[in-house]
């Protein structure tokens, strides 16, 4: 289940990109035209700005932070999208500062099981998975013309599912659903052209506790899920400000 999501998640924004760029993979020079169909003052290209709304899509892996009972860690791949806004030079600082904000959801396929003794001495089957994920983050960057370099940081959020079957005694403990926490992390950004970049990015996402819980209420234990992702993305910048060639 969570592979199938993980593979719509991706397929379906990737081919919203693929379907739009033959559209615009021509756009390095353009030139508006005049009132007689000629150019209105001559040639124009597109400023070089990380100014404007973009939306993407992106892939990648996540892994656990830390060791969990011997050795147990989650990890998986992931995949979406992203939609954003860009602001270069806002409220008058250095006009190369970036300012933004970015949305993204993920399906994943994140998880991890296994079979031993536990806290409690009993024999358990610990099956832990994260099936999609996203987060709301704000970014500020520094811009060295086709470069980005930006760190982000906000909103995390995952459905998660955590399980416990105590072989030992027949009781099944359970915690799922949506989770919230906090992500962090950072980023290089690269422009093929005025509208298509490449994007490299690390983040650090925490989904707090889960405690799991048998039928009866009874507690078993809490367990916090913290993932190092790495992913690459393509994004589409919808902004091409024009100024006449030189």
């Amino acid at each position: 289940m969570a592979l199938c999501k993980f593979i719509r998640s991706v397929a379906v924004p990737g081919a919203f990109v693929l379907a739009a760029f033959p559209a615009f993979a021509a756009d390095m020079y353009v030139a508006p035209a005049g009132p007689g169909g000629g150019y209105k003052d001559g040639p124009f290209v597109p400023v070089a700005t990380w100014t404007g709304f973009y939306v993407g899509v992106n892939g990648g892996y996540a892994f656990d932070a830390h060791d969990r009972h011997g050795g147990m860690e989650d990890n998986g791949g992931f995949g979406g999208g992203q939609i954003g806004y860009n602001w270069q030079g806002a409220f008058g600082l250095h006009p190369n500062l970036v300012f933004g904000v970015e949305a993204d959801f993920q399906g994943a396929g994140i998880d991890n099981s296994r079979y031993g003794r536990f806290g409690n001495g009993d024999f358990e089957l610990h099956k832990r998975a994260i099936d999609d994920f996203g987060t709301v983050r704000g970014r500020i960057g520094y811009s060295l013309g086709q470069t980005l370099v930006y760190f982000t940081g906000g909103f995390a959020y995952g459905n998660k599912n955590n399980e416990f079957d105590d072989l030992t005694t027949g009781n099944v403990y359970k915690d799922g659903g949506i989770h919230t926490g906090y992500v962090l992390g950072g980023g290089l950004e690269y422009k093929l052209t005025p509208s298509w970049s490449l994007k490299a990015e690390y983040q650090y996402i925490e989904l707090g506790h889960d405690n799991a819980t048998d039928s009866l209420g009874g507690y078993v234990r809490t367990l916090d899920t913290e993932l190092n992702t790495v992913r690459g993305g393509i994004n589409y910048h919808f902004n091409s400000p024009l100024e006449p060639l030189k």
